[in-house]
Protein backbone atom coordinates (compact mmCIF):
# COMPACT_ATOMS: atom_id res chain seq x y z
CA UNK A 1 0.00 0.00 0.00
CA UNK A 2 1.33 3.69 -0.76
CA UNK A 3 2.31 5.64 1.59
CA UNK A 4 -0.90 7.52 1.40
CA UNK A 5 -3.43 5.09 0.28
CA UNK A 6 -6.52 5.88 -1.33
CA UNK A 7 -9.50 5.84 -0.03
CA UNK A 8 -13.49 5.26 -1.39
CA UNK A 9 -16.32 6.48 0.16
CA UNK A 10 -19.54 5.45 -0.70
CA UNK A 11 -22.87 7.02 -0.47
CA UNK A 12 -20.49 10.16 0.51
CA UNK A 13 -23.47 12.22 -0.83
CA UNK A 14 -24.81 11.56 2.64
CA UNK A 15 -24.96 12.14 6.14
CA UNK A 16 -22.65 9.71 7.27
CA UNK A 17 -21.04 9.47 4.27
CA UNK A 18 -20.29 13.05 3.76
CA UNK A 19 -18.69 13.11 7.12
CA UNK A 20 -16.60 10.41 6.99
CA UNK A 21 -14.94 12.43 3.61
CA UNK A 22 -14.87 16.00 5.43
CA UNK A 23 -12.83 14.42 8.51
CA UNK A 24 -10.80 11.45 6.16
CA UNK A 25 -9.48 14.42 4.65
CA UNK A 26 -8.65 16.85 7.45
CA UNK A 27 -7.27 14.36 9.21
CA UNK A 28 -4.88 12.99 6.26
CA UNK A 29 -6.20 9.87 6.38
CA UNK A 30 -5.15 9.52 2.52
CA UNK A 31 -6.39 10.31 -0.82
CA UNK A 32 -9.81 10.97 -0.84
CA UNK A 33 -12.46 9.77 -3.20
CA UNK A 34 -15.88 10.34 -2.53
CA UNK A 35 -18.61 8.38 -4.59
CA UNK A 36 -21.85 9.57 -5.41
CA UNK A 37 -24.88 8.26 -6.95
CA UNK A 38 -25.56 11.58 -8.43
CA UNK A 39 -23.47 14.48 -9.17
CA UNK A 40 -26.70 16.48 -7.56
CA UNK A 41 -25.80 15.30 -4.31
CA UNK A 42 -22.10 16.50 -4.55
CA UNK A 43 -22.79 20.21 -3.03
CA UNK A 44 -21.86 19.26 0.63
CA UNK A 45 -19.00 17.52 0.44
CA UNK A 46 -17.70 19.15 -2.79
CA UNK A 47 -17.10 22.10 -0.78
CA UNK A 48 -14.24 19.82 0.94
CA UNK A 49 -11.19 19.33 -1.66
CA UNK A 50 -11.57 15.59 -2.35
CA UNK A 51 -12.23 14.10 -5.42
CA UNK A 52 -15.50 13.33 -6.59
CA UNK A 53 -16.55 10.14 -8.81
CA UNK A 54 -19.84 8.75 -9.63
CA UNK A 55 -20.25 5.23 -7.57
CA UNK A 56 -24.18 3.66 -8.12
CA UNK A 57 -23.68 0.82 -6.12
CA UNK A 58 -26.20 -0.98 -8.18
CA UNK A 59 -23.96 -0.83 -11.17
CA UNK A 60 -21.24 -2.85 -11.27
CA UNK A 61 -19.43 -1.13 -14.34
CA UNK A 62 -19.61 1.96 -11.86
CA UNK A 63 -18.33 0.81 -8.55
CA UNK A 64 -15.42 -0.90 -11.13
CA UNK A 65 -15.13 2.50 -12.25
CA UNK A 66 -14.90 4.36 -9.01
CA UNK A 67 -12.68 1.65 -7.40
CA UNK A 68 -9.27 2.10 -9.62
CA UNK A 69 -6.45 2.57 -7.69
CA UNK A 70 -8.47 2.23 -4.48
CA UNK A 71 -6.93 1.04 -1.42
CA UNK A 72 -9.43 0.81 1.42
CA UNK A 73 -13.33 1.11 1.04
CA UNK A 74 -15.79 2.90 3.97
CA UNK A 75 -19.21 1.61 2.52
CA UNK A 76 -21.71 4.00 3.86
CA UNK A 77 -24.49 3.76 0.45
CA UNK A 78 -27.43 2.99 1.76
CA UNK A 79 -30.92 2.94 -0.28
CA UNK A 80 -33.97 0.13 -0.84
CA UNK A 81 -32.76 -3.25 -0.95
CA UNK A 82 -31.38 -3.09 -4.51
CA UNK A 83 -28.88 -0.56 -2.96
CA UNK A 84 -28.23 -1.91 0.22
CA UNK A 85 -28.43 -5.85 -0.37
CA UNK A 86 -27.46 -5.61 -4.16
CA UNK A 87 -25.25 -2.67 -3.79
CA UNK A 88 -23.17 -4.18 -0.78
CA UNK A 89 -22.85 -7.77 -3.08
CA UNK A 90 -21.57 -5.46 -6.28
CA UNK A 91 -19.21 -3.33 -4.28
CA UNK A 92 -18.11 -6.43 -2.23
CA UNK A 93 -17.30 -8.22 -5.49
CA UNK A 94 -15.45 -5.67 -7.23
CA UNK A 95 -13.04 -5.02 -4.47
CA UNK A 96 -12.35 -8.51 -4.80
CA UNK A 97 -11.30 -7.84 -7.99
CA UNK A 98 -9.58 -4.87 -7.31
CA UNK A 99 -7.54 -6.15 -4.90
CA UNK A 100 -8.58 -3.56 -2.37
CA UNK A 101 -6.79 -4.49 1.10
CA UNK A 102 -9.66 -3.41 3.50
CA UNK A 103 -13.42 -2.47 3.57
CA UNK A 104 -15.26 -0.67 6.69
CA UNK A 105 -19.13 -1.75 6.03
CA UNK A 106 -21.21 0.96 7.92
CA UNK A 107 -24.24 -1.25 9.42
CA UNK A 108 -26.36 -0.71 12.51
CA UNK A 109 -27.75 -1.86 15.69
CA UNK A 110 -31.18 -2.50 13.43
CA UNK A 111 -29.67 -6.03 13.10
CA UNK A 112 -30.40 -7.05 16.62
CA UNK A 113 -34.45 -6.73 16.02
CA UNK A 114 -36.62 -4.54 18.60
CA UNK A 115 -35.31 -5.73 21.80
CA UNK A 116 -34.39 -4.60 25.45
CA UNK A 117 -31.46 -5.45 27.42
CA UNK A 118 -27.98 -5.73 26.12
CA UNK A 119 -26.80 -6.44 22.66
CA UNK A 120 -23.21 -7.63 22.34
CA UNK A 121 -21.94 -8.63 18.54
CA UNK A 122 -22.36 -12.04 19.61
CA UNK A 123 -26.55 -11.39 19.71
CA UNK A 124 -28.36 -13.05 17.16
CA UNK A 125 -29.57 -10.83 14.17
CA UNK A 126 -33.36 -10.84 14.62
CA UNK A 127 -35.25 -9.66 11.01
CA UNK A 128 -38.82 -7.45 12.45
CA UNK A 129 -39.86 -7.25 8.77
CA UNK A 130 -38.88 -3.31 8.61
CA UNK A 131 -37.01 -3.14 5.59
CA UNK A 132 -33.83 -0.77 7.02
CA UNK A 133 -32.75 -3.56 9.67
CA UNK A 134 -33.63 -6.77 7.23
CA UNK A 135 -31.67 -5.52 4.60
CA UNK A 136 -28.94 -4.58 6.55
CA UNK A 137 -28.89 -7.79 7.77
CA UNK A 138 -28.22 -9.35 4.41
CA UNK A 139 -25.57 -7.00 3.65
CA UNK A 140 -23.55 -8.48 6.80
CA UNK A 141 -23.88 -11.77 4.99
CA UNK A 142 -22.77 -10.48 1.93
CA UNK A 143 -19.79 -9.46 4.00
CA UNK A 144 -18.99 -12.65 5.96
CA UNK A 145 -19.17 -14.58 2.54
CA UNK A 146 -16.73 -12.11 1.03
CA UNK A 147 -14.53 -12.61 4.06
CA UNK A 148 -14.14 -16.09 3.46
CA UNK A 149 -13.41 -15.57 -0.04
CA UNK A 150 -10.56 -13.51 1.18
CA UNK A 151 -11.58 -9.86 1.52
CA UNK A 152 -10.81 -8.28 4.28
CA UNK A 153 -13.91 -6.52 5.22
CA UNK A 154 -15.26 -5.32 9.03
CA UNK A 155 -18.47 -4.45 10.16
CA UNK A 156 -19.38 -0.85 11.90
CA UNK A 157 -22.66 -0.96 13.83
CA UNK A 158 -23.68 2.33 14.65
CA UNK A 159 -26.02 3.37 17.14
CA UNK A 160 -28.30 6.42 17.19
CA UNK A 161 -25.90 8.91 14.60
CA UNK A 162 -26.35 12.45 15.64
CA UNK A 163 -24.98 16.05 14.53
CA UNK A 164 -25.36 18.37 11.65
CA UNK A 165 -27.29 17.17 8.66
CA UNK A 166 -28.92 14.06 10.80
CA UNK A 167 -32.46 14.77 9.34
CA UNK A 168 -33.93 11.61 11.92
CA UNK A 169 -32.00 11.92 14.82
CA UNK A 170 -31.29 16.34 14.86
CA UNK A 171 -32.94 17.89 12.55
CA UNK A 172 -36.42 16.07 13.06
CA UNK A 173 -36.24 15.90 16.57
CA UNK A 174 -35.15 20.29 17.20
CA UNK A 175 -38.75 20.47 15.00
CA UNK A 176 -40.12 18.53 17.90
CA UNK A 177 -38.65 19.98 20.68
CA UNK A 178 -39.90 23.68 19.47
CA UNK A 179 -43.90 22.33 19.46
CA UNK A 180 -45.40 23.95 22.71
CA UNK A 181 -46.94 21.76 23.92
CA UNK A 182 -43.88 19.25 23.62
CA UNK A 183 -45.91 16.09 21.34
CA UNK A 184 -43.85 13.32 23.61
CA UNK A 185 -45.12 12.85 27.21
CA UNK A 186 -42.40 12.30 29.88
CA UNK A 187 -43.97 9.04 30.80
CA UNK A 188 -43.28 7.41 27.86
CA UNK A 189 -39.70 8.72 27.40
CA UNK A 190 -37.98 7.16 30.19
CA UNK A 191 -36.33 4.50 27.31
CA UNK A 192 -32.45 4.51 26.60
CA UNK A 193 -30.96 6.82 24.06
CA UNK A 194 -27.86 5.06 22.72
CA UNK A 195 -26.47 8.24 20.95
CA UNK A 196 -23.55 8.13 19.25
CA UNK A 197 -22.34 11.53 17.44
CA UNK A 198 -21.06 11.35 14.17
CA UNK A 199 -17.58 11.96 14.26
CA UNK A 200 -17.28 9.36 16.98
CA UNK A 201 -18.44 6.95 14.22
CA UNK A 202 -16.18 8.30 11.85
CA UNK A 203 -13.22 7.64 14.09
CA UNK A 204 -14.42 4.12 14.59
CA UNK A 205 -14.45 3.47 10.90
CA UNK A 206 -10.90 5.19 11.14
CA UNK A 207 -9.42 2.97 13.54
CA UNK A 208 -11.23 -0.62 11.73
CA UNK A 209 -9.05 0.46 8.59
CA UNK A 210 -5.94 0.71 10.37
CA UNK A 211 -6.17 -2.57 12.86
CA UNK A 212 -5.60 -5.71 12.04
CA UNK A 213 -7.74 -7.36 14.85
CA UNK A 214 -10.56 -5.44 12.90
CA UNK A 215 -10.65 -7.94 10.29
CA UNK A 216 -13.70 -10.25 9.92
CA UNK A 217 -15.34 -8.45 12.78
CA UNK A 218 -18.52 -6.99 13.81
CA UNK A 219 -18.43 -3.63 16.26
CA UNK A 220 -21.26 -1.86 18.11
CA UNK A 221 -19.96 1.66 18.09
CA UNK A 222 -22.01 4.22 20.44
CA UNK A 223 -21.35 7.18 22.19
CA UNK A 224 -19.86 7.74 26.25
CA UNK A 225 -23.21 7.93 27.49
CA UNK A 226 -26.49 6.34 27.17
CA UNK A 227 -29.08 8.86 28.48
CA UNK A 228 -32.83 8.90 28.78
CA UNK A 229 -34.85 10.32 25.61
CA UNK A 230 -36.22 12.47 28.13
CA UNK A 231 -32.83 13.46 29.40
CA UNK A 232 -31.69 13.55 25.43
CA UNK A 233 -35.01 15.65 24.65
CA UNK A 234 -34.32 18.37 27.70
CA UNK A 235 -30.31 18.91 26.93
CA UNK A 236 -31.12 19.62 22.83
CA UNK A 237 -33.83 22.13 24.13
CA UNK A 238 -31.79 23.59 26.28
CA UNK A 239 -28.63 23.88 23.65
CA UNK A 240 -31.19 25.33 21.30
CA UNK A 241 -32.06 28.00 24.01
CA UNK A 242 -35.74 27.29 24.02
CA UNK A 243 -38.15 27.92 26.87
CA UNK A 244 -38.38 24.81 29.02
CA UNK A 245 -40.31 21.63 27.58
CA UNK A 246 -44.05 22.49 28.59
CA UNK A 247 -45.43 18.07 27.75
CA UNK A 248 -48.20 17.10 26.51
CA UNK A 249 -50.56 14.59 28.49
CA UNK A 250 -49.93 11.09 27.63
CA UNK A 251 -53.86 10.32 27.10
CA UNK A 252 -53.83 13.68 25.11
CA UNK A 253 -51.08 12.79 22.94
CA UNK A 254 -52.53 9.06 21.95
CA UNK A 255 -55.33 10.49 20.96
CA UNK A 256 -54.38 13.12 18.62
CA UNK A 257 -51.95 10.33 16.88
CA UNK A 258 -54.58 7.97 16.53
CA UNK A 259 -56.57 10.67 14.81
CA UNK A 260 -53.39 11.85 12.63
CA UNK A 261 -52.49 7.80 12.02
CA UNK A 262 -55.30 7.62 8.79
CA UNK A 263 -53.38 10.69 7.28
CA UNK A 264 -49.83 9.83 7.92
CA UNK A 265 -50.74 6.01 6.22
CA UNK A 266 -52.46 7.91 3.33
CA UNK A 267 -49.11 9.82 2.52
CA UNK A 268 -46.98 7.17 3.15
CA UNK A 269 -48.98 5.40 0.48
CA UNK A 270 -49.25 7.70 -2.08
CA UNK A 271 -45.91 8.87 -2.28
CA UNK A 272 -45.04 5.46 -2.76
CA UNK A 273 -47.31 4.46 -5.13
CA UNK A 274 -48.01 8.14 -6.72
CA UNK A 275 -45.20 10.05 -6.21
CA UNK A 276 -44.72 11.64 -9.78
CA UNK A 277 -47.91 12.56 -10.04
CA UNK A 278 -47.79 14.02 -6.70
CA UNK A 279 -45.02 16.36 -6.83
CA UNK A 280 -46.30 17.43 -10.12
CA UNK A 281 -49.20 18.55 -8.55
CA UNK A 282 -47.02 20.02 -5.47
CA UNK A 283 -45.28 21.96 -8.50
CA UNK A 284 -48.01 23.18 -10.23
CA UNK A 285 -50.54 24.47 -7.40
CA UNK A 286 -50.22 26.59 -5.01
CA UNK A 287 -53.14 25.57 -3.22
CA UNK A 288 -52.33 21.82 -3.21
CA UNK A 289 -48.02 22.91 -2.05
CA UNK A 290 -49.73 24.72 0.94
CA UNK A 291 -52.07 21.79 1.86
CA UNK A 292 -49.23 19.58 1.26
CA UNK A 293 -46.90 21.40 3.98
CA UNK A 294 -49.90 21.82 6.18
CA UNK A 295 -50.33 18.08 6.08
CA UNK A 296 -46.75 17.53 6.59
CA UNK A 297 -46.23 19.60 9.09
CA UNK A 298 -49.01 17.79 11.21
CA UNK A 299 -47.62 14.40 10.39
CA UNK A 300 -43.97 14.81 11.66
CA UNK A 301 -45.12 16.77 14.32
CA UNK A 302 -47.37 14.26 15.48
CA UNK A 303 -45.64 10.78 17.39
CA UNK A 304 -46.64 7.73 15.77
CA UNK A 305 -48.68 4.77 17.42
CA UNK A 306 -45.38 2.93 17.59
CA UNK A 307 -43.41 5.56 19.13
CA UNK A 308 -45.13 5.42 22.56
CA UNK A 309 -43.02 1.97 22.76
CA UNK A 310 -39.83 2.86 20.94
CA UNK A 311 -39.45 5.29 23.00
CA UNK A 312 -39.56 3.08 25.98
CA UNK A 313 -37.28 0.45 25.12
CA UNK A 314 -34.47 0.26 27.61
CA UNK A 315 -31.89 -1.89 25.00
CA UNK A 316 -28.39 -0.99 25.26
CA UNK A 317 -25.39 -1.60 22.84
CA UNK A 318 -21.81 -2.22 24.78
CA UNK A 319 -18.72 -0.68 23.11
CA UNK A 320 -16.40 -2.85 25.11
CA UNK A 321 -15.45 -4.53 21.75
CA UNK A 322 -14.32 -1.95 20.13
CA UNK A 323 -12.32 -0.26 23.02
CA UNK A 324 -11.09 -3.60 23.41
CA UNK A 325 -9.86 -4.19 19.60
CA UNK A 326 -9.62 -1.00 18.17
CA UNK A 327 -8.75 1.51 20.94
CA UNK A 328 -12.20 3.28 20.18
CA UNK A 329 -12.61 5.91 22.88
CA UNK A 330 -15.84 7.80 21.65
CA UNK A 331 -15.00 11.81 22.87
CA UNK A 332 -18.81 13.41 21.82
CA UNK A 333 -20.92 13.47 24.76
CA UNK A 334 -24.43 15.51 25.21
CA UNK A 335 -22.27 18.69 26.48
CA UNK A 336 -19.87 18.58 23.85
CA UNK A 337 -22.21 17.64 21.11
CA UNK A 338 -25.09 19.39 21.26
CA UNK A 339 -24.00 22.75 20.99
CA UNK A 340 -22.23 21.89 18.10
CA UNK A 341 -25.28 20.84 16.49
CA UNK A 342 -27.74 23.46 17.89
CA UNK A 343 -24.63 25.82 16.30
CA UNK A 344 -25.58 24.04 12.65
CA UNK A 345 -29.58 24.03 12.88
CA UNK A 346 -29.61 27.58 13.35
CA UNK A 347 -27.20 28.36 11.08
CA UNK A 348 -29.36 26.53 8.48
CA UNK A 349 -32.69 28.09 9.57
CA UNK A 350 -34.30 24.98 11.26
CA UNK A 351 -34.67 26.95 14.83
CA UNK A 352 -37.36 29.58 14.84
CA UNK A 353 -39.98 30.73 17.82
CA UNK A 354 -41.67 27.82 19.21
CA UNK A 355 -45.45 26.94 18.14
Amino acid sequence: MSARPKVLITGAGGFVGGRFAELFHAWGVGEVRAGLRRWSSGARVGRTPVELVLCDVTRAESVRAALEGVDLVVHCAVGGRDATVTGTRTLLDESLRAGVKRVVHISTIDVYGSTDGECREDAALTKTGREYGDTKIEAEEACREYLQRGLAVSMLRPTLVHGPFSALWSVEIAGRVQQRPFPLPETVCGGTCNLVYVDDVVLAGKLALERPEAVGEAFNVGGPEVPTWNAYFEALNTALGLPPLARQAEGGSRATSLLVHPVRMAAKFGMKQFEKQIMTVYQSSAAAKNLMKRAEKLIRGTPGLDEFSYYGRRGTYPIDKARRLLGYAPAFDMARSLPLTAAWLRAHGYIGTPS
